[in-house]
Formats: structure tokens, sequence, C-alpha cells
């Protein structure tokens, strides 16, 4: 006979996953008990994914379970027959991914696909799970939801589309919840929405819930307990409290430290109009761009106003479709515009032809938001920060090879791998090869399109801290376009904020963050996870937006 505790709905003990000879997972050791929040977090590769797999008996070919054990609910998964398995997975288990959309069958309506998982744990007429599914999508924040309901993915925005993930994985009522990464890559506002509805649902319906990611604010405002991970091994577990008030392992503090903002200090030098006298080194005037579509014009970018500073960062923040991409590219005339004026450094550029652009090119330079995409797969690191250079015709072949083993130096790259290809990368190697080839030219002014999205803890703070190390050494100027708020406090002196193709509000960094004044920038914060917040005044537990920014404010 079984003995459980109560409360205890999962159980994994001495759990090791491998790969012929490679150990996956070694020795995995937690509980979950009903109505818990359960957060694990650790950096790429170190076995997160494959946990959450190895829960359900979901491995890979080729991966196994060699030795521990999973039981939910006092029973061994493993020794559960295929049917049981199946009827477990979805129905007393159920896993949310990344990507919703590449998660949702694009040739069937997603109210179709959510009344198919109930069917196929409960007994019922396809009427009733079509109506449980209207019924669960209105709880999830659907807006008409009977229209939804016939809607294809490709017709939902992203957070529409998680919302949908997400009642999919509750229809059926679960025990257990697994989240592993469920909101990588979401705007923050829509971040914490999906986030406050996953932990109410689960609170609601006494639901475990056990939340994979690598973002340590979600750990410090959502979740009772947090297991960091290692190299396939949980080094820590504990309180979220007990973790961020004092971490008792050495990589524990690493990753807390690197999670935590730095505010960049407001120097002289640092003025939009510098202590000289002298005009901004870029000055944007009423900057327009329309894209004519099927349905009339977009306005992309609609009248903006603002200016840099010499050895200034200005972060652009806002949400996905803002405008904020939009705007870099006008900048470094990769897309033409509608209207209005750029001036660099009193030169007027959006007149200016391609050959004319040219050497006003070698001081103005892009890092794009997906180094990958951006990176010729075809070219080795060498010929990739090199190829810039053709640029200054002065310099010879000597000469560029110095200054490519200098960039690579500078930014933090063997060059052992100055013959490597993109794929051969890490994802922070390939951002970091972006820089180095942005920054080949010397440019005295840099766009940054998203330069810390989606990185792992430490990775996001070397990037961070390298930024902020070039702009020290060089001098240069930079804007930073991002939504993600915890990079902004980090990097930039001056935040303007975009709504609509539109800057709402803008100013100093910190006196954004303090004392916001346009709503939309009070909602947009509100929507930050900062785990200093999380360590001053406890976790959330799935607090509303507007209770963390009373908590704030």
């Amino acid at each position: 006979m079984n003995t459980v505790k109560s409360n205890e709905v999962l159980k994994v003990d001495g759990l090791t996953v491998v790969h012929g000879d490679q150990k996956i997972l070694n020795k995995i050791d937690f509980t979950l008990s009903r109505n818990e929040v359960l957060g694990i977090v650790g950096e790429t590769g170190a076995g997160k994914s494959m946990l959450a797999r190895a829960l359900i008996d979901l491995l890979p070919d080729g991966v196994q379970i060699s030795e521990g054990s999973v039981k939910f609910d006092g029973n061994e998964i493993s020794s559960l027959s295929a049917a049981k398995k199946r009827n477990l997975r979805g129905g007393q288990i159920a896993l949310i991914g990344t990507n919703a959309k590449a998660l949702l069958d694009p040739v069937q309506t997603v109210g179709s696909q959510v009344a198919r998982v109930l069917r196929a744990h409960k007994r019922c007429s396809q009427k009733e799970a079509d109506a449980e599914a209207i019924e669960l999508f209105k709880k999830v924040g659907i807006v008409n939801p009977e229209a939804r309901a016939k809607a294809y993915p490709h017709e939902l925005s992203g957070g529409m589309a998680q919302r949908v993930v997400i009642a999919m994985a509750m229809i059926a009522h679960p025990k257990i919840v697994l989240a592993d990464d469920a909101t990588l890559g979401l705007d923050a506002t829509i971040q914490v929405q999906v986030l406050d509805l996953l932990v109410a649902q689960a609170r609601e319906q006494g639901v475990g819930v056990v939340l994979i990611t690598h973002d340590l604010g979600i750990i410090a405002h959502y979740c009772d307990r947090v297991a960091i991970m290692r190299q396939g091994q949980i080094v820590e577990i504990g309180s979220v409290a007990e973790f961020l008030t004092k971490p008792k392992q050495a990589y524990s503090e690493t990753l807390l430290e690197a999670a935590k903002a730095r505010p960049v200090p407001m120097a002289e030098s640092s003025k939009v109009v510098d202590i000289a006298g002298q005009r901004p080194l870029l000055d944007v005037r009423e900057l327009l761009k329309l894209f004519p579509t099927a349905n009339g014009v977009v306005r992309a970018v609609d009248g903006v106003s603002f200016s840099v500073g010499r050895n200034e960062t200005l972060a652009l923040v806002g949400e996905s479709g803002s405008g904020k991409t939009t705007i870099g590219q006008c900048l470094v005339k990769l897309l033409s515009t509608t209207g209005g004026e750029v001036y660099f450094d009193g030169q007027e550029t959006t007149s200016l032809s391609d050959n004319q652009f040219r050497p006003v090119r070698r001081r103005i330079q892009m890092v794009f938001q997906e180094p990958y995409v951006a990176l010729n797969p075809r070219w080795s690191v060498r010929e990739l920060i090199s190829e810039p250079l053709g640029l200054v015709p002065e310099m010879d072949r000597t000469s560029r090879d110095k200054r490519v083993r200098e960039l690579l130096d500078l930014v933090g790259i063997s060059q052992q791998l100055a013959d490597d290809y993109p794929h051969e990368l890490t994802a922070g190697e390939q951002k970091r090869v972006g820089i180095a080839r942005a920054l080949s030219t010397k440019p005295d002014f840099v766009v940054f399109d998203e330069p810390t999205t989606a990185l792992d803890i430490r990775i996001r703070a070397q990037i961070i801290d390298l930024v902020r190390d070039l702009q020290k050494e060089l001098g240069m100027s930079a804007l930073f376009i991002t939504h993600d708020l915890n990079s902004v406090r980090s990097l930039a002196h001056n935040v303007a904020v975009m709504r609509h193709g539109k800057i709402v509000e803008v100013g100093e960094t910190e006196t954004i963050f303090e004392s916001p004044s346009h709503e939309y920038t009070r909602k947009l914060l509100a929507a930050e996870l900062p785990i200093e917040h999380g360590a001053a005044g406890g976790h959330s537990n799935g607090a509303t937006p507007d209770q963390r920014k009373n908590d704030r404010w």
C-alpha cells in the first residue's frame, strides 16, 4: 500500500537521466504539494526542460531514466501502463511550453483544440466540451470568447495564444501544471498577465505548479519555494524568502547578484547638451514612418522627437509593435523615413543618398536583436567582424587582422574562436560577435536592439557590463531598444517610453522609474519584476499588476 503525505502530489527521489554514458540529470530530489508554486531556475543546459519531460516520462529517443523515481499521488509514473500514462499527460499533469503558437495546431480553431483535450480525458459531448472551453476562455481573460474560440492560432497575438495554451492546460482540471519558460519573449505587461492568470487559476483549483524559468524576477514574485539547477543537479532548494535574503551556495549567490540592477550614475558628460554647450550627437525631429497595408496605412513611427548626448545612453522602451525597432532601423537607414529629420553631429541624414551616407555609416552602427539571424552563417567570426572594415579603405589586410584581434579581446571572446562559425557559438558569444562587428569601425553611436533578451542570468549581466565598460572606455553614445525593464536601470541614463508609434514620456531613468507621470508608463512599470522588490516585500504569489504598483508607489 502506497503511503503519501496528504498534501503531497509529486515526489521525485534520486532521479537520474542518461543519454548513453552522459548524465543529463543527476540524483534530483524534491516534492511538490497541492496549492504550491515551486520555481526551478537555472541557465541554459542546466537540465530544466529535460526534467519537465522526465516528470511525465516523455523523454526523447535514446534518453532514459537510469535510476530514481517519480511518484504522482504515491504511484510510480514509469510503472504505469501506456494508457494510464496518456491519461496522466494533459489530464493529471499538464505541460505548458514556450512559444504558444508553435504548440497549437495551425489548421484547427483554438476552441476545438481546447475542447479536444477535455474530451480526451473526460466523457462528455462535443457541445459540452465546446461550452466548457468558452467558459474557461472567459476565466483566462480572453475578450469575446465565443468569437475567439473560432479563430485560428495565426489570428491571435502572442499573449492571447498563451492564454489559450493555459486554458488547454487547465481544462481537464489537472493536479499539476508544469510551465516550462511559458512566458519567454513576451512583453512585460503580457508576461505578468499570463503569470497572474496561471497562478490565480492554480490557487483557485488547488493545483501544484512547477515554474521553470531563467528569470529570478519571476521566482521572486510568484513562487513559494525555489530550486537552483546547475549541470543537471539541484544545488539548492528552499523558500524564496530565504534564497533572496541569504542563498546557501556560492553559485546561487552569483546568480542573485547578476540579476540585480545597478543604476547608471548621471554624469555631467551624459547630458543631452554637454558642459561645453555643444549640440547633441543625435537629434531626431518629428520622425515619421508609414507602412501601407491592405487595410490602410500603419503609422509605425508617428512624429517622434528625442535627443541623445555624447557619452549618453537613451533607453527606448515599450511593448512589441510600438515602433522601437523601426526607429533604430531608420537611424541607420536600413529603412527610409516618410517624414521628419535626423541630425547626426549636426548633419541631416534622411536626405542623404546611400553613397553620401557611407562615411556616416562608419560612425553609427547597429547591434541586431537576433544575432544568429543577422550573422551570415557562411562567414567565420573573423570574416564577420572584419567585413565592416571595408568602410575604412585605408586599412590593409594586416591592419584588419590586428583590429579583429583587438575587438575579440574587447568583447571578451577567445581568439581561438576567430575561425568558428555562428552555429558553433553560444547565444552569449553570438551577441558578443554582433557587438564586436558593430564596434569594428569605432563608431560614435550604436543602436542596441534587444541586446539582453532571452539570455541566461549571468550572460545578460555580462552583456550589460560589457556595454557599460565599452561606453566608459570608448566614450560612445547609444540607443538601447528593449522591453527588458530590469536591464534599463543598469544601462540607461534616460528613458523614452513608446506606445503606438509615439513617445508618451521621456526623462532621467531614476525619475521615470520612481515617479512616472503618464498612465501607460505606470502600467508598463507595474509589470516589472525586480528581485529587489521581491526581497524587500516578499513574493507576491500572483499579485495583480495594480497590487505590485501600489506596493512600489
